[in-house]
């Protein structure tokens, strides 16, 4: 069993299944609805302890009645949650998802993360105490910073999830060591896959992911960039697929190189495009 930790981003989702995208003004049934946890930290972590793994979670959650759903949600698959919002009793970031099921493509609102903040007591060097691995998704910069920092000192490795640039990265990334991110992550002045890949390297990162939804992975390592392909699959929904890969990879980074983790953990997060929700996949074992 390995520890990894986890810093960022939790919502509470609502999920509303659609047989076709909605028009202006339209009223549709659902065909289903789910609820539970949401935001990339949390589906990473989620993904960590179905491996069998130990998965802590520091986020801002609170009170509310809202944040219970989130809350058991993360209970019942296991993974500990160290919630340090600074302002308990506000509501949870909320997220309401309609995902189209002629093609798995989804569209989400969700309310104002700016405000959400940390309680600056709520991390020490004792919270990566016989961690392995510490992934960030970029928010709670002040204590994604400084978690990093110690995991450098501990030689810890760290992974960032790149879902889109953040105000403020650049103080983050001379820290990290795996940066996995969309095409849609965008350093400042940077243009192109190449250039995105040029601007992590000047921060010092040599192994960098590239996700292009369904389209091949661009991996940067060993001073070189290759494709890493993505197993073709019948998309059910893509709900969630990158936190997962995040997740997923976190473990594989643990005891394999850096592209067989990719692909590995590529081949999770398709698989998991073929059910509805982020959680379907965990209850099919040979997925694991």
């Amino acid at each position: 069993m390995q520890k990894g930790v986890f810093l960022g981003l939790v919502t509470a989702d609502t999920v509303y299944y659609v047989p076709q995208h909605l028009q202006p003004n339209q009223k549709v049934k659902a065909e289903r609805q789910l609820a539970y946890a949401g935001g990339p930290a949390a589906n990473a972590a989620v993904t960590f302890a179905a491996f069998g793994n130990e998965a802590s979670l520091i986020t801002s959650l609170g009170q509310h009645p809202l944040a219970h759903l989130a809350k058991v949600d993360l209970a019942d698959h296991k993974v500990r949650l160290i919630d340090s919002t600074d302002r308990p009793r506000r509501p949870p970031i909320l997220a309401a998802v309609i995902v189209d099921l002629s093609n798995g493509e989804r569209s989400v609102v969700y309310s104002n993360t700016d405000s959400r903040k940390l309680r600056r007591d709520c991390i020490n060097e004792t919270t990566l105490e016989d961690a392995d691995i510490l992934m960030l998704d970029g928010f709670y910069l002040l204590q994604a910073v400084q978690m990093a920092t110690w995991a450098k000192a501990r030689r810890i490795p760290v992974v960032l999830d790149g879902g889109s640039w953040k105000e403020g990265l650049e103080t983050l990334l001379p820290l990290v060591d795996y940066v996995i991110c969309s095409d849609a992550f965008h350093p400042p002045g940077a243009t192109g896959i190449e250039g995105t890949v040029a601007s992590l390297r000047g921060y010092g990162i040599e192994h960098i992911a590239i996700t292009k939804d369904g389209d091949p992975i661009i991996a940067h390592t060993g001073g070189e960039l290759c494709e890493v392909p993505v197993m073709a699959v019948k998309v059910v929904d893509t709900l969630g697929a990158g936190d997962i890969f995040h997740g997923a990879f976190c473990h594989y980074i643990l005891e394999n190189d850096f592209l067989i983790s990719i692909e590995r953990a590529s081949e999770v997060a398709s698989l998991a495009c073929t059910s509805l929700g982020t959680r379907a996949w965990i209850e099919q074992e040979k997925f694991i």
